[in-house]
């Protein structure tokens, strides 16, 4: 499988015939004092399944790592790659909610994906400390 896309956003989700609604895309969260708690954010991917794939069984882990590695959670689920059809190669989209995450200090995190055990891409965030920038 390969990454086709990743993204995070206030919310999101799948409508009738297999479309991704977004809204509120971000990669950047401004806080004035840390630890800083997001209340909600969802991750968005779509994965791109390739020859020999049709049909097989995968297990899908998410992480949310620090600029240091530091695992902050995981997510683990197993999906089924659909059979070729329509002439299109399948797709499998992921849309996943993520409720008070806290952030510890300013700095760069990941979202990490990996489908079994091949790391597939990431969808990185920033977190801002803007009091230093208030004057």
């Amino acid at each position: 499988m390969e990454k086709l896309m990743a993204l995070v956003a206030d919310y999101a989700n799948i409508a009738e015939g297999g479309k991704i609604n977004v809204m509120g895309i971000f990669q950047t969260i401004k806080a004035k004092t840390f630890p800083v708690r997001h209340s909600q954010m969802t991750l968005v991917v779509k994965l791109g399944a390739e020859l020999g794939e049709y049909g097989k069984n995968r297990k899908i882990s998410i992480l949310l790592v620090d600029e240091n590695g530091k695992e902050m959670l995981r997510t683990v689920g197993d999906v089924t790659v659909p059979e070729k059809g329509g002439g299109l190669r399948p797709e499998i989209n992921l849309i996943m909610t993520f409720k008070d995450i806290i952030f510890s200090k300013p700095g760069m995190y990941d979202f990490v994906i990996m489908v079994d055990s091949d790391h597939k891409g990431s969808c990185p965030i920033e977190v801002i400390d803007v009091s230093k920038t208030e004057q």
